[in-house]
């Protein structure tokens, strides 16, 4: 009895050295290069939702002046797109540089209006950062060189800050072997093979195609075609809207003037399904290829594959059903 006892009091207080260790892996740190479109929006709702459930670690968004978002008015709508969404400890910056062309000044003063209304109750401060996009990026990426990047907007503010060494660059941008989406007021001398984020700026889109160190993977119309905006999608999420992430998205899509666009069947979902392909693989389908960037005339930022041009990854693909499963669990925190 004597050595029963003394067996199990060794073995309460022996340590269970042989036990394994839990490794915990931590979640990649992510800059949101945006220009704060009615989709780029949508998407900082999204990235929110993975920044709250540990998937990502949301370091930077930085805005850039050359896309759909107004000088000032676009930085504002990121800061009260960030309070509202519980990210406030997240650092923004805006850039001042442009692109050679301009987004249709009706688009702009329409996503405009859109945002300020998603944003109700903030006072809005469109005081430029004290420290600019391309500096801020540059920050982040010496202090974490394994940081990615998800780019939804020109990439002005990306050839700003090169050189640099993302782990990873996710565009979305381009369109490869599918028609582009000039529409709206662009002038008439384009041709129309070319996606607006790189039309915007076509040099910097091919100084960052040649000069970025990290991988490089570009979401075009070929594989963002697949996710229109629909009807039946917004009555689901009418439906399923339980946190601010999904009030926010919802607030965006049934706005009065953003609902005849996607009655027309112009909008689609272009930059979450960029943001979701950079954290969840399967989402979109890519292949390898050489890609190139017209850089004036009237196909001036037109991708094209080139013997000569930057190796990359690119989408050809995406699961429509499965992209709006995910896009609305991770909206409403239930993943």
């Amino acid at each position: 009895m004597r050595r029963l006892l003394l067996s199990l009091v060794l073995a309460v207080a022996t340590p269970l050295a042989a036990a394994p260790a839990v490794a915990h892996t931590r979640p990649p740190a992510v800059i949101f290069d945006t220009d704060m479109d009615f989709d780029d929006a949508a998407t900082l709702a999204y990235l929110a939702q993975e920044h709250r459930g540990g998937r990502i670690d949301l370091r930077a968004i930085t805005v850039t002046s050359s896309g759909a978002g107004l000088p000032g008015r676009a930085i504002r709508h990121a800061r009260c797109l960030a309070e509202r969404l519980g990210l406030r400890s997240v650092q923004i910056a805006d850039g001042t540089a442009t692109g050679v062309n301009s987004f249709p000044a009706e688009l702009r003063q329409l996503f405009d209006r859109v945002l300020t209304a998603a944003t109700p109750g903030c006072s809005g401060d469109e005081t430029p950062s004290k420290v600019r996009a391309p500096e801020l990026i540059r920050k982040v990426l010496r202090a974490d060189p394994s940081t990615e990047i998800i780019a939804t907007g020109p990439l002005t503010n990306l050839a700003g800050a090169l050189p640099y060494s993302a782990s990873r660059l996710t565009s979305m941008g381009g369109a490869v072997n599918v028609p582009g989406n000039l529409c709206c007021g662009t002038p008439p001398e384009f041709d129309g093979t070319q996606e607006f984020n790189y039309w915007l700026d076509p040099a910097a889109v091919r100084e960052v195609l040649a000069r970025s160190r990290g991988a490089v993977r570009m979401v075009p119309l070929d594989a963002a075609n697949e996710v229109l905006i629909t009807g039946a999608f917004l009555d689901r999420l009418g439906a399923d809207h339980r946190t601010a992430a999904a009030d926010t998205v919802l607030e965006i899509v049934t706005h009065p003037e953003v609902q005849p666009l996607i009655a027309a069947g112009l909008l689609y979902w272009w930059d979450p399904l960029a943001a979701m392909s950079a954290i969840h693989p399967g989402h979109v389908g890519f292949t390898s290829g050489r890609i190139d960037v017209v850089p004036s005339g009237p196909s001036a930022g037109r991708t094209f594959l080139s013997p000569s041009g930057r190796p990359l990854r690119y989408g050809t693909t995406a699961g429509t059903a499965a992209f709006e499963q995910r896009f609305l669990d991770t909206l409403n925190g239930r993943t």
